[in-house]
């Protein structure tokens, strides 16, 4: 139960961070370049929570 709030948590976390990125990217205007930093973030996300999925099934707790 206790790493479900922590997954739930960081989820949370990835998308209030990723509605702030957004936001400043829409008055800085958008980047030249042509990969988006939204996916670089999303790639990062994921990584963490597939991370903190890892640790949850590995820990042997019910």
């Amino acid at each position: 139960m206790r790493g479900a709030r922590v997954a739930a948590a960081v989820g949370a976390a990835a998308l209030i961070a990723l509605g702030c990125s957004a936001c400043r990217d829409n008055l800085m205007g958008s980047p030249d370049s042509g990969t988006s930093p939204a996916s670089s973030e999303l790639s990062g996300v994921e990584s963490t929570l597939n991370g903190i999925e890892s640790d949850m099934n590995s820990d042997g707790s019910p």
